[in-house]
């Protein structure tokens, strides 16, 4: 049998894309084979999400049915094999969640002495795989829209000085406010001869009621309603990027990083354990944790 490592897919796009990043970037290390299970983490999601990464040119075979030791992952023998795999050293484990609080090294460093490891957490961080950053790009990279529309927005988008802006407002918690926004605007405005600004989100009325462009151009893309890869692709095309607190966004701004010099706004505080490269700028922000919570 295939020495292999097998990960738990779960949460939304941008957190399937950690999961995957972060699992093969192990599997390269170790020399073996990546296993996705695409159906635990979703047998009782709460959001209505589904498993996307079918539509990217993975690296990965599907978990044979014979390996899953539980239907659910709230399942008894799903806790059991977790609480019993921390009782053992690190590298003669079966199975391996994230914490948060530990640095990478808890995946980097690991080599794992069984045939078979399972991972199990969203490994939002670029450390995690940044030693196999451009497979990961090219294995990530969203399918090109097939409509004349995006394709349009795609071309325009590569050839002007477009910076993306990403809004998630709708059952979300850890809110951006508009001084965060504002600030990487301005900042943008004095880097950049002519740029375009290109709004993304789940409500793009709050941005034009609380933002001010300074008379610089700007444009919403909300006819992808059905299709966030089509929205992922946009991002990636544009040249620069103004990313919220999630995970989806991130995305965005690091896939399109290998074509041009970009430049890319980040929020300090993000109100999850989602790092944001070192290469990014930070912008100082304030968090509203008023609203009811979803994962980023």
């Amino acid at each position: 049998m295939h020495r292999a490592v097998i990960a738990i897919v779960k949460g939304g796009l941008g957190n399937q894309l950690f999961i995957y990043a972060a699992a093969r970037a192990l599997a390269l290390r170790t020399g073996r084979t990546l296993y996705l299970d695409a159906t635990r983490g979703y047998t009782r999601d709460d959001y209505g999400r589904n498993y996307r990464l079918d539509r990217f040119p993975i690296e990965a075979e599907v978990m044979p049915e014979a390996w899953r030791i539980a239907p659910t992952l709230k399942h008894f023998r799903h806790k059991l094999i977790r609480a019993g795999s921390k009782l053992l050293p690190r590298n003669q484990r079966t199975y391996l969640a994230e914490h948060w609080h530990r640095p990478p090294t808890q995946l980097t460093a690991l080599r794992p002495r069984r045939k078979r490891l399972t991972l199990l957490g969203y490994w939002q961080n670029e450390a995690y795989f940044a030693d196999h950053a451009a497979t990961i790009r090219a294995e990530l990279t969203p399918p090109p829209p097939t409509d004349t529309q995006d394709q349009a927005l795609g071309e325009k988008f590569a050839t002007c000085e477009s910076i993306f802006l990403h809004f998630r407002r709708v059952r979300y918690w850890n809110l951006l406010g508009s001084d965060y926004y504002q600030t990487a605007i301005d900042a943008a405005l004095a880097k950049l001869p002519r740029p375009h600004f290109v709004l993304f989100g789940d409500d793009l009325n709050w941005p034009r009621q609380h933002l001010d462009f300074r008379g610089a151009s700007q444009e919403c893309v909300n006819h992808n309603s059905g299709d966030e890869l089509a929205d992922l692709w946009l991002m990636s095309r544009c040249r620069h990027a103004i990313v919220a607190n999630s995970s989806f966004s991130w995305w965005g701004a690091w896939l399109g990083e290998a074509a041009l010099p970009r430049l890319v706004f980040a929020p300090q505080q993000t109100g999850w354990p989602l790092v944001m490269p070192p290469r990014w700028q930070r912008i100082a922000n304030v968090l509203d944790s008023s609203e009811t919570g979803r994962p980023q």
